[in-house]
């Protein structure tokens, strides 16, 4: 995931000596990649690329924290200005308030906490707030939608807002969507739930929010509003991602709650909503907020089977002290209560689980660039041959080198004859193709006309369906010609079969435009053979004569007819066609005396007969 973070958005939480490029370089070595470092003005920004296990860092603080644990290792002074998750507003939470009912599913949300905002003046953020939007890409629409989006990016936990009044009832049920069900979001998009999706209803049985992707329409913050439910959630995340794909809707918010936000992160966020919204719009939080807890928050630990230093060292090759592993390990909040016990922080605690994972941090914290370089001991391994990939490309020679042109084509289609998706992309890609041929019929049909002839071939998967969750993936070969010319096409084939040392029945279809043959390569490949067999080359000379015959449109049966005439018949070739006569060039040979004329004349007379 790539996430832009100012550089003067940064430092409200960190005080460092370090400039934009020493922490560029810094956390690049150690952590979070710094993809570039833009700068806007006078302004830096670093374009960080956050792997997605690492939620914790998908924010400001997130990387404030980073840069704790990482800039004193190249020398930099280092500290965090505020703990965003240490401070408080005065505020009592319960798991019930008068001004809101809810009904929970307690299996799709984790956490579910608002607070009431009264007497809200809805407006223009201040140019503080507008420019630190601006710097990480995003536009300001108002002081209360610009909250939502700025503890977003500052702290990672997506938030929404509720014009509190046009909620019925005051009433919200977060349920599992019927199918079918419609919704239009904020983007004014109206979308047709398939089921299964989390949803808040109010009292009047309409739906409000898409929970985890984009609020509804209907109860959207405008010009009007007063009041103010600040919403701060955690949910099932397989569900979040599930909707958000099923209805190709992603979002910022989506791509955070996908990921298994921790819900300890809920409580600050809202209570530095709280602040924000007293200070840029005036309005005033009830007194009681409301916080259900579906999850249980306890300390997670770890627990070695061996010592710390002896795990880390034997891993890593090198030879740190218990003290310096535990300050590597603290710097990024973990507590080591032993040498075989480690308390996780909760802010990774979704993402630690194995003792192996302490290695990786203390590794990437250490440095990797300062691991020793060891080359591999013993004998190379012996390579595992791949004749797939040896046969792909053997044939892919063979037919560049006969004059066709190798194409690359979509796996998904639009035509309704392949295996149909349940979360296509788009409306034009929504089925898995069984069969190469219509997207070459596609590229004949674009291309009639602007050259001769076309001559194309392509080795790609088709998918089949068969009992499962998954289609069987089957390698194809496919032939296209636009000459149609039935026995060239059978001639490239039988020339491959060749090439393979294996027999080819090609199946050719004609169309109106162009000749296909699709082969499945799969069983051929497991047959192909690339050992010759020899043949000494006989003393005695052959002859040779050209003879025409009757064509009846399979010449595999005519040239079956000839090699049974007589064991004289060596080779058979294909000299020329016309209309229903085929010219062949007859080669007679033996390998154990001297043919003479005498010797054709009773093959050529029975070959005549076949006439």
């Amino acid at each position: 995931m790539q996430i832009l973070i100012p550089d003067l958005w940064l430092r409200e939480y960190l005080e460092t000596n370090a400039t934009p490029k020493q922490i560029q370089h810094a956390l690049s070595l150690c952590g979070p990649s710094v993809e570039r470092l833009h700068k806007k003005g006078d302004e830096y920004i670093y374009d960080i690329e956050v792997t997605t296990n690492r939620v914790d860092m998908m924010s400001v603080v997130g990387i404030a924290f980073e840069c704790v644990a990482i800039l004193p290792r190249f020398g930099y002074t280092a500290k965090l200005k505020k703990d965003p998750y240490l401070e408080k507003v005065d505020l009592s939470t319960s798991k019930k308030v008068n001004y809101l009912n809810v009904t929970l599913d307690k299996a799709i949300c984790y956490r579910f906490s608002t607070a009431l905002i009264r007497d809200v003046k809805v407006g223009k953020s201040p140019d503080w707030l507008v420019k630190r939007l601006e710097l990480v890409g995003m536009r300001s629409l108002n002081n209360v939608v610009d909250i939502s989006n700025y503890l977003m990016h500052e702290l990672g936990q997506p938030v929404h807002t509720f014009d509190y009044d046009k909620i019925a009832n005051h009433t919200m049920i977060v349920r599992q969507s019927r199918k079918g069900e419609k919704l239009t979001t904020l983007d004014a998009k109206t979308h047709t739930l398939p089921g299964g999706d989390i949803v808040i209803e109010d009292g009047s049985g309409k739906l409000i929010d898409l929970c985890g992707i984009m609020g509804g329409l209907n109860s959207a913050v405008d010009e009007h509003t007063q009041n103010v439910l600040l919403f701060v959630q955690t949910y099932e995340p397989t569900h979040i991602r599930k909707t958000s794909m099923a209805l190709a809707h992603r979002t910022a918010a989506a791509e955070l709650f996908e990921k298994n936000l921790p819900t300890e992160n809920v409580l600050p966020t809202l209570h530095s909503g709280i602040k924000l919204f007293s200070q840029t719009t005036g309005g005033q939080a009830d007194k009681s907020v409301l916080d259900i807890l579906n999850v249980s928050e306890k300390v997670t630990t770890l627990k070695l089977a061996c010592p710390l230093t002896e795990f880390v060292n034997s891993r890593l090759g090198i030879n740190l002290t218990f003290a310096e592993i535990a300050k590597i390990l603290k710097s990024l909040e973990f507590v080591v209560q032993s040498e075989q016990v480690v308390e996780i922080p909760w802010v990774r605690k979704l993402d630690i689980a194995i003792p192996e994972d302490l290695v990786e941090e203390v590794a990437r914290i250490y440095g990797y660039h300062n691991l020793p370089t060891q080359l591999m001991a013993g004998n190379l391994p012996t390579p595992l041959s791949d004749t797939t990939f040896y046969w792909e490309a053997k044939v892919k020679s063979a037919l560049s080198h006969w004059g066709f042109t190798e194409t690359y084509t979509y796996s998904l289609v639009d035509q309704d004859s392949g295996l149909k998706l349940k979360n296509p992309l788009s409306s034009e890609w929504t089925y898995l193709r069984t069969s190469l041929a219509p997207s070459h019929l596609k590229i004949v049909s674009e291309n009639l006309g602007k050259v001769d002839e076309l001559h194309l071939f392509e080795i790609a998967n088709v998918y089949l369906p068969k009992k499962g969750n998954l289609p069987h993936e089957e390698l194809h070969l496919i032939l296209t010609s636009t000459n149609l010319d039935v026995s060239q096409l059978k001639g490239y084939v039988e020339a491959l079969s060749l090439e393979m040392g294996v027999h080819i029945t090609p199946e050719i279809k004609v169309y109106p435009t162009a000749l296909i043959c699709e082969i499945n390569l799969e069983p051929l490949i497991a047959k192909a053979t690339s050992i010759k067999t020899y043949i000494p080359i006989s003393q005695y000379p052959p002859i040779i004569e050209d003879i025409n015959v009757p064509y009846t449109g399979n010449y595999a049966a005519t040239v079956a007819k000839i090699k049974k005439v007589s064991p004289f018949v060596a080779k058979i070739e294909l000299v020329d066609k016309y209309e229903n006569k085929l010219t062949l060039r007859i080669t007679y040979h033996s390998k154990s005396k001297q043919l003479s004329s005498q010797n054709i004349v009773p093959i050529r007379e029975k070959l005549s007969a076949l006439a």
